[in-house]
């Protein structure tokens, strides 16, 4: 059990890495394989109902959740910057389409009929 909780601390540090490297990809599946092993060590709880966490093992636990309640933190930053951005996009999208309607005409011929 001291390695499976030791293995989610260390994949609680590599997703911080992976988030200020911006590279959510990894975060997914970093985030995916410590569900797989935080599934793991409550099974290994259930099966052992009188097993109790050693010291180092509760210090482990503590580091990973304060690293995991920064990494929330900086997560739902992420995802306000980036729909603020959407937004931004979406507005800019439709103030060009306003000033520029013309464009989706490609070719044609103006003709003058005053004579």
């Amino acid at each position: 059990m001291d390695e499976l909780i030791a293995t989610i601390y260390d994949i609680t540090v590599d997703m911080d890495r992976a988030l200020k490297e911006e590279n959510f990809e990894d975060f997914e599946q970093l985030l995916n394989n410590r569900n797989t092993m935080m599934i793991q060590v409550e099974a290994f709880k259930d099966d052992h109902p009188g097993c109790k966490y050693p010291a180092k093992a509760k210090q482990l636990l503590e580091d990973a959740r304060c690293l995991d309640q920064r990494l929330t933190f900086l997560l739902k930053e992420n995802i306000t910057e980036t729909q603020n951005s959407l937004i931004q996009i979406k507005q800019n999208k439709q103030v060009s389409k306003k000033f520029r309607p013309y464009l989706k005409q490609t070719n044609g011929v103006f003709l003058d009929s005053k004579k």
